[in-house]
């Protein structure tokens, strides 16, 4: 667990008691801060108080779980430390404070999860201790001390509290319309993005994707001094992408050879994370020759289009993570022969965007609250589909209607939360049906 020293003593204010909340509750505590907790429901904790309980006059800090909002429908805290002038910090700003190691911070609409594992495993690889978290499983500050790296996946939840922000390696990856009601939009999403470039140092790195509109824009205004785009589609002039292939490095503009494609991360998505991770861990003292020997090790991540088994010379593939429209095309753009299970809470996107790879659909199984909806749209472009309304019901129709070269794909475009606690207990949920299915 993290020390943060500096705040021993403090008066501070946590807003959220999810993992984050819990995990800066403990690690404020550890330096004998005194801690105020706030939650929108009570919880057991000798640290849970009402808002009205705290004296605002003599709180130091303030500190937010990600699900607080700053900007929009800022909740009663927030509105009360702008009132007494509370600074509004949140973990990674205490994370920052607290150590004395690298920081790589990874964000994007997708591909984030892979390209922050990637980076990670490429530099513990190479010998170095590193730590990984954030958005992406352990909290900040429940990571271990005296790393050499912390390697940490940020949401746009989190970058909207991050004040210190300056990371050593700042890693965006594309942008697509996701969370549009918390940030009131397509321009305020795009605004929390790109704070990871902020207060950037003359030595740090800034990594930008620019397969996509939103984040070419980016690259062609950010004020880093030290830029690197990448691709997974091509290889852009005096970056790092993707020909014949071949991971390509033309920084230098001489178009040096990096390594093959590799098979377990296919698709121009996963190239592009390859991209990124491999300018990080250039810049970071790992040999190209490491990152392609490593490369082919690399597992991948579970419920990112994850095979589970294959039956009968159907595939069952779980790609739970993949909650929005842009993360469902990597996958319907992988594969052929589909069976697509999908639905859930459905977010501002939908799935129009979707339906040039209609035709790629044998059959669509529709789970969840959006399901009817869903059904009509899927019906009125002659998609053969299903309302199955549970997951259970999907699998078992799927794999009655299966035969050898189809995928049976789990890729739901929605938030699971109508039927699960998490996509990884939907994805989790998908494995131990399938595992059940007759061989």
């Amino acid at each position: 667990m993290i020390s943060p020293e500096f705040y021993k003593n403090k008066n501070i204010v946590v807003v959220g008691y999810g993992k984050t909340g819990q995990s800066a509750v403990n690690a404020l505590k550890s330096v004998s801060a005194n801690v105020y907790l706030l939650n929108d429901s009570m919880v057991d904790s000798q640290y849970y108080c009402t808002i009205d309980e705290i004296d605002w006059t003599n709180v130091d800090y303030m500190m937010v779980s990600p699900g607080v909002s700053l900007v929009w429908n800022a909740s009663p805290a927030v509105s009360l430390a702008r009132k007494f002038s509370v600074p509004i910090i949140n973990d990674i700003d205490i994370l920052q404070q607290s150590i004395n190691a690298k920081l790589v911070a990874v964000t994007g609409t997708n591909g984030k999860s892979t390209t922050t594992s990637l980076i990670y495993y490429m530099l513990a690889e190479n010998g170095a201790f590193a730590e990984i978290g954030g958005n992406f499983g352990t909290p900040a500050l429940s990571l271990k001390k005296n790393a050499d790296f912390y390697v940490l996946e940020l949401s746009s939840y989190q970058l909207e509290s991050c004040n210190i922000l300056g990371f050593d390696f700042s890693v965006l990856l594309n942008i697509a319309s996701d969370h549009l009601t918390r940030h009131g939009g397509i321009n305020g999403y795009i605004a929390m993005k790109q704070k990871i470039f902020a207060h950037s140092r003359a030595d740090s790195v800034a990594v930008i994707g620019v397969d996509d509109e939103y984040c070419q824009h980016l690259f062609d205004h950010v004020n880093h001094k030290n830029v690197i785009q990448i691709s997974g589609k091509n290889v852009p002039n005096f970056g790092i992408g993707w020909a014949n292939n071949k991971l390509i490095d033309d920084r230098r503009g001489n178009s040096e050879f990096v390594c093959h494609r590799c098979e377990t991360l296919d698709g121009e998505h996963n190239r592009q994370n390859i991209a990124a991770a491999y300018a990080v861990c250039s810049c970071a003292g790992v040999s190209k020759e490491v990152f392609a020997e490593k490369l082919f090790a690399f597992k991948g991540l579970e419920h990112r289009q994850e095979l589970v088994k294959t039956i009968n010379g159907v595939q069952y593939v779980n790609d739970s993570k993949a909650t929005n429209a842009d993360s469902v095309e990597q996958a319907l753009r992988r594969f052929d022969n589909i069976i697509w299970i999908l639905g859930g809470r459905a977010k501002e996107d939908g799935i129009e965007r979707l339906i040039p790879y209609f035709s790629k659909i044998r059959c669509a199984f529709l789970i969840g609250e959006i399901a009817l909806e869903w059904h009509e749209l899927l019906s009125r472009y002659n998609v053969k589909n299903e309302v199955s309304v549970t997951l259970n019901n999907a699998v078992q129709s799927a794999y009655q209607l299966a035969k050898k070269g189809d995928v049976v794909l789990l890729s739901t475009a929605c938030a699971s939360f109508d039927q699960f606690r998490s996509f990884e207990d939907r994805g989790d949920n998908f494995k131990r049906l399938v595992e059940t299915l007759p061989c």
